[in-house]
């Protein structure tokens, strides 16, 4: 009784840091590769080409570190990303400490690592909520696009696993689809698997500037089709704001002036800080040695100064989109987005 209670009091008390993050425009969103390493060989990434040292990672006192500076920030959402996170065997205890620093920790993972064990713990060790790619309704489209056979059956199968043993319905589980120049006849046939599996359905634009440099992007208008497949099935909850600036942001080569730097940082496994994964080699600092309030300082002189439009994916997407108007509907759809379920 007692423990469901502190429990309680602790998600209350985040979901007021993090709203007031919202109301003063603070961060509010870091992503944290906790490693480059994976074991797919993905078309559109580029991460898996070079092989990194495990050596380089992040140690668990220096999550730590991060975790109390990020908290000086406020209480962010803190996305999990690699490489594959899951092949860090320490990764619970990661997610521990974020959650400990009363930060929101999400996940997103192409679900190869998933079993039975895994799905009854992560959510269990403070994890808010858990993303698994998949691109295409059709197996071996999804398996070529990945780079290993049998990975769309791994991922179905860790989509039934996590929705099966989450812990209570505040803990969320999503499908997370890259939309791409192929695959947007996928979407709904998507959406109708994840209605089926009991879990919510996300997309995320591709973007251009990582991966084989190829433009994957759509080659016809989108925004329509994915806004009448939002109106029809309840499972798609991508914010409406992000897309209906989709055929925008591919016809143009992006959206506006981006706010990372501003309103969302990421932190490579090296504790690297830059505005995001496309500036990955321009850092501004390293959040282990340098003091976060400077940092947050160099991150919004680089924002000013260097203006970036050049793409429109779901973590800056997310961000920016909260405050574009009318604001009202955007935080009506981020609540229906994690409310129990």
């Amino acid at each position: 009784m007692l423990e469901t209670l502190a429990r309680e009091l602790h998600y209350q008390y985040r979901c007021l840091r993090l709203g007031w993050g919202f109301l003063t425009k603070r961060f509010i969103h870091c992503n944290l590769q906790v490693t480059y390493r994976c074991n797919f060989a993905c078309q559109i990434c580029d991460f898996w080409k070079t092989p990194p040292d495990p050596a380089d990672e992040l140690t668990l006192d220096e999550v730590r570190v991060i975790g109390e500076k990020l908290h000086r920030l406020g209480t962010l959402i803190i996305s999990l990303a690699g490489g594959e996170p899951l092949i860090r065997r320490d990764l619970f205890d990661i997610i521990r400490i974020l959650n400990d620093w009363h930060h929101f920790p999400i996940l997103i993972t192409n679900g190869w690592f998933v079993e039975e064990t895994v799905a009854k713990e992560i959510l269990r060790a403070g994890l808010q909520e858990i993303s698994v790619s998949l691109d295409y309704a059709d197996p071996a489209r999804h398996d070529a696009q990945r780079g290993r056979p049998g990975s769309w059956e791994r991922a179905v199968r860790a989509l039934e696993l996590l929705n099966r043993h989450r812990p209570d319905r505040r803990h969320r589980v999503h499908m997370i689809t890259v939309l791409m120049d192929d695959n947007l006849d996928e979407i709904e046939p998507l959406i109708k698997l994840a209605r089926d599996l009991g879990v919510t359905y996300m997309v995320n634009l591709y973007s251009w500037n990582r991966g084989t440099k190829t433009r994957r992007l759509p080659t016809a208008p989108v925004t329509a089709r994915l806004l009448a497949l939002k109106r029809r099935y309840p499972e798609f909850i991508t914010l409406t704001t992000y897309l209906e600036h989709l055929d925008e942001a591919i016809a143009e080569g992006g959206i506006g002036q981006c706010q990372t730097g501003r309103l969302l940082l990421n932190i490579d496994p090296r504790g690297q800080v830059a505005r995001c994964t496309e500036t990955l080699d321009q850092p501004v600092g390293n959040i282990l040695t340098d003091d976060i309030m400077d940092l947050r300082a160099r991150l919004r002189r680089v924002q000013r100064r260097r203006p970036c439009s050049q793409c429109w994916t779901s973590c800056r997407g997310f961000a920016e989109s909260m405050y574009r108007p009318p604001r009202w509907r955007q935080f009506v759809e981020f609540y229906h987005s994690v409310k129990p379920h």
